[in-house]
């Protein structure tokens, strides 16, 4: 039985989420979204994916529908 993965690459992250690997990575620098770093490879945590998902706005921006 495979084990779940804890953490994903920003190229899953982004396929897994339905977003860029290059917004995944703004809201990284914009402190929006953690990343973990093992020498300079980075992972997002699958809770903090989560998280991040689920505090997005549940509307577009007024005039962006």
């Amino acid at each position: 039985m495979p084990v779940p993965k804890l953490a994903l690459t920003f190229e899953e992250a982004a396929e897994a989420s339905g977003y860029s690997v290059r917004t995944l990575k703004y809201q990284v620098a914009q402190g929006n979204l953690v990343a973990r770093y093992a020498n300079s490879k980075g992972v997002i945590r699958v809770e903090d994916l989560a998280k991040w998902l689920d505090e997005l706005p549940a509307e577009p921006p007024a005039g962006r529908a």
